[in-house]
């Protein structure tokens, strides 16, 4: 058989591309692969970094950023430096940062506890067996020193230098960072010669610089990946409480000084040779916590980036987790990170970074801050408000029909609440007093405009509430979520538990606003149920999609209670059996949105990242996931508002089924679409708070509008009856 000139090029195609990819991907050899040099600056913030002239060079040449520092639970430094080595919020403590130099003593503890070892120089953790245990225990499944093994099994070294040791007190959690599974690292010194005395500093002693750069210099040849722990910051901050506040200024501003002289001559013996500096914060300053600033500087420069750090696991520009670091590291190296959770950091081109940074760090901070007190006042109103209009319709004979009105409008008020905070974000900045004038009185503009637009028809005033919030959320979704993201009802990056897309709050809200306002639109206008069908589809798309809303829970959420209500609305009676295929259809469509993320989409989700996980880590992945959500669900039950608001609404509606006789067979009768409605925002809080991580919350905001809805139609039936019956 022949073979013409065609088919060898179109054969040759195939291998052409992969030779590209791979020269493109790992094209570097080891001569021109990067070193990479980590240097620990611990408890300090940008304003402390931009005083630093070497540092501000720095910034102004490299690639920055803001890193949560969320890790497993309570929140500790010694979790925050795990976390930044294992690419997963994990479990440490002081007890187990105990990092040694292979000695006689030593070595002998490690090998009784762990077994030989057959090196004769590096850095041992002699309390490996207790770290491991910990994160076996801990709520996210870190792998202890995967950085090291992953770094170790391509042919690199790791190097430590530097400790935080206080008197006799060993405290070494740099370590976490580089070292690999059976606590090991190729080279180092964090004995007591990183330290020298000097009886005017913080515990009578301070971090040895001369021998640090000495140390450096020798193992900058030998190491590929070097972390150093400056720790004289780590020791001030041990010691304040000793302090004034004049001495503590003096002090950090001395050891600042030291530590950007160190930088400089550690630039100046890199020069000409591939390295990337990644300077970072595991963990903010206590003054900085107090001040709500838990998200710490994070720099990486590498000679050639220069902007604001972005990651898939954030998708914010100026915005990464300590999750990131890891993965990035291996990126250097051109090492996949398939049992992280974090993802590569990359840079987005940008000027005048440092003035962003402290502008988005006031505006994140601002947000969290705020975020407690609005939204718990906004709960305790719609408390209030429920029940002033359960005892408005349970006394009507008792109380004048003027206060009908106010009472009204108050229940309104709940439904138009979500959409004021919404866009609240317009306005920028603002103080705490501010946002509630605004929140208040653009509120009332909205229930106004509401309320004349409706021209009275409780119909057409649900319909016009509801799809307020509907059309603002779907138009925030779709374009990039930027006033989700800055809304106190959205997310805080600085708690960590999401970033982008659809947060639980807003995806109850999202649904139980869609299934008022598509039940409520079939009771007043006979729309095509068909096409109420098709909108139930296109927004549980835009709620699963990995690029929109990018909720696992939430998709679940909606195609259960969507797919309950419209075999409702087509009048078929909900059976075992279609029970079971809602269920089989919701595992179809979580199932084509995982492969679409895991294949289609170049930044991936936290689905992508969970499923990835269960292929390279086994069926524990899914305990440890189910497992972590209910004990969540557990903590957030106790602590959120919104728990409150669920069992409030639960009392009330319980009361309104006894009180007045017959008032729920009536309006459901009356509203016998809207009815199908409400029992699908049952179903929805019911599934909300089974698969979300903080399911409770999401089942609150969601059955807001089906108590609202529900009083208010009671509200009007009864005005109703009382003029007829005059």
């Amino acid at each position: 058989m022949k073979i013409n000139k065609m088919q060898v090029f179109m054969l040759l195609i195939p291998l052409i591309t992969v030779h590209i990819y791979y020269a493109t991907v790992y094209g570097l050899n080891a001569e021109e692969t990067p070193k990479v040099v980590a240097l620990i600056l611990n408890r300090v913030d940008f304003q402390d970094l931009y005083s630093m002239p070497q540092m501000r060079k720095l910034i102004q040449e490299g690639s920055i950023g803001l890193m949560n520092t969320r890790a497993s639970g309570s929140q500790n430094e010694f979790k925050s430096y795990a976390t930044l080595g294992w690419g997963t919020r994990a479990e440490a403590g002081e007890n187990t940062s105990t990092f040694y130099s292979l000695g006689d003593e030593n070595t002998a503890v490690y090998e009784r506890r762990i077994g030989k070892i057959a090196k004769d120089e590096g850095i041992i953790n002699t309390n490996i067996n207790v770290l491991i245990q910990q994160n076996i225990r801990g709520e996210y499944g870190a792998v202890p020193g995967i950085l090291g093994d992953l770094l170790r099994q391509h042919g690199y070294k790791t190097a430590l230098l530097g400790n935080s040791d206080v008197e006799n007190n060993v405290s070494r959690p740099a370590g976490f960072i580089p070292m690999d599974s059976n606590g090991y690292i190729d080279y180092g010194n964090v004995d007591g010669s990183m330290v020298e005395e000097d009886m005017h500093r913080p515990f009578g002693m301070k971090t040895n610089y001369d021998q640090l750069l000495e140390d450096f210099k020798e193992l900058y040849a030998k190491g590929d990946f070097i972390v150093i722990e400056t720790g004289d910051i780590n020791r001030l901050e041990r010691y304040k409480n000793y302090l004034n506040a004049i001495m503590y200024q003096e002090h950090k501003k001395n050891i600042l000084a030291e530590i950007d002289a160190f930088i400089e001559k550690i630039l100046i013996h890199a020069d000409g040779n591939p390295t990337v500096f990644m300077l970072v914060t595991p963990f903010p300053s206590d003054a900085a916590i107090q001040r709500g600033e838990r998200l710490t500087p994070i720099i990486i420069h590498d000679g050639i980036n220069k902007g604001l750090l972005w990651s898939g696991t954030t998708r914010r520009e100026g915005i990464v987790g300590n999750v990131d670091f890891a993965p990035t590291v291996l990126s250097y190296f051109h090492i996949s990170s398939s049992n992280m959770v974090g993802r590569e950091m990359s840079t987005v081109k940008a000027t005048d970074t440092i003035n962003y940074i402290l502008k988005l760090n006031s505006r994140v901070v601002n947000t969290s801050q705020q975020r407690y007190r609005i939204l718990y006042s906004f709960a305790i109103y719609e408390i209030i408000a429920s029940a002033i209009a359960l005892l408005a319709i349970i006394f009507r004979k008792k109380i004048s029909y003027k206060w009908h009105l106010p009472i009204a409008l108050g229940l309104l008020s709940n439904i138009i609440a979500p959409f004021t905070l919404l866009v609240l974000p317009l306005f920028g900045v603002l103080s705490i007093v501010s946002n509630y004038f605004l929140f208040v009185v653009s509120t009332i503009f909205f229930v106004c405009i509401v309320y004349l637009l409706g021209k009275k028809q409780p119909l057409d005033i649900i319909l016009c509430a509801s799809s307020l919030i509907v059309a603002g959320l779907m138009i925030d979704i779709i374009t990039g979520q930027s006033l989700i993201k800055n809304s106190v009802l959205g997310y805080d990056p600085i708690i960590g538990a999401r970033y982008y897309g659809v947060g639980n709050e807003y995806m109850g809200i999202f649904i139980g606003a869609i299934l008022i306002f598509t039940t409520t639109l079939i009771e007043r206008y006979s729309i095509n149920k068909y096409f109420i069908l098709l909108f139930y589809l296109i927004t549980t798309m835009i709620i699963a999609f990995p690029t929109f809303g990018a909720n696992v829970g939430g998709t679940i959420t909606a195609v259960f209670a969507f797919l309950f209500t419209s075999v409702r609305l087509l009048n078929k009676k909900i059976s075992f059996k279609k029970l079971l295929y809602i269920l089989v259809a919701v595992i179809i469509v979580v199932a084509a949105m995982a492969m679409v993320d895991l294949f289609f989409i170049e930044n991936q989700s936290h689905l992508a990242s969970a499923v990835e996980q269960i292929f390279s880590s086994g069926p524990v992945v899914i305990y440890q996931i189910v497992v972590r959500k209910i004990s969540m669900n557990i903590r957030v039950m106790g602590v959120t508002v919104w728990s409150k608001v669920l069992l409030s609404a639960i009392v009330i509606l319980g009361i309104l089924f006894y009180r007045p006789v017959g008032i729920i067979k009536k309006i459901t009768i009356t509203y016998s679409y809207m009815a199908i409605g409400w029992s699908g925002i049952i179903v929805a809080g019911i599934i909300a708070f089974a698969v979300n991580d903080s399911g409770v919350v999401s089942a609150a905001t969601a059955i807001i509008f089906l108590t609202t809805t529900m009083l208010y139609s009671a509200m009007d039936l009864l005005k109703q009856e009382e003029k007829i019956g005059k």
